[in-house]
Parts: C-alpha cells; sequence; structure tokens
C-alpha cells in the first residue's frame, strides 16, 4: 500500500518559545502531527477561512467547528485539543473573539 506523504506549506518552520494565541497557526507544528496540521490550516470544504493564528484555531475548537473540516474527525479534533493544552494554552478559559475580529469569511 502506498503511503501519501503530508508535509507542510514552504516557509514554515516548528515554533520556538512560548505558544500564545497571536502566534500564526505554524507554531503548533511543535505539538501538532502533519496529519492534522495539513488538514486544520487548508481548511479543506469548510464554510470558513482557514485559520491564521493559534487564537484563530482555539476560536473553532470552542465553536465547535473542526469537524466541518474536510479530513479532520474526532480523533483528529481531539489531538488539536490535546495540542493546544500541550502548548500551554487554556480552551476552558478561552474567549471567543468578535465576528469583526475574526479573519476573512470565504
Amino acid at each position: 500500500m502506498a503511503e501519501r506523504l503530508l508535509t507542510a506549506r514552504t516557509g514554515r518552520v516548528p515554533h520556538h518559545g512560548p505558544v500564545t494565541q497571536e502566534c500564526p497557526v505554524e507554531c503548533l507544528l511543535s505539538v501538532l502531527s502533519l496529519n492534522s496540521f495539513n488538514p486544520l490550516t487548508r481548511a479543506d470544504d469548510a464554510p470558513f477561512a482557514e485559520p491564521r493564528t493559534v487564537g484563530d484555531v482555539m476560536d473553532l475548537c470552542t465553536r465547535r467547528q473542526l469537524r466541518k473540516i474536510r479530513g479532520i474527525g474526532p480523533r483528529r479534533v481531539s489531538e488539536i485539543e490535546a495540542a493546544l493544552v500541550l502548548a500551554g494554552l487554556n480552551l476552558a478559559g478561552h474567549q471567543q473573539r468578535p465576528a469583526s475580529q475574526e479573519g476573512p469569511a470565504r
């Protein structure tokens, strides 16, 4: 069986230092597998724009929108949530940003 190679987009490097909500989504590369990172950053078939920051990913988690991304099922959602916690972020206390501060809609 052929194995499909997944890679991050060119020019992206893992984060070094504390991860914050303002960090670009690439900062999660140090705590998230490429199998979850790639569909997350592409947001294929999702009714919203791809997340650009860690805060955008946190918003998607708290609004339970991750499953709307093709390639992200329950296992990947759990991995993404665990990665955010592992990165030192508090999902339980996360306040969603108002729609006017969110990224552009698709």
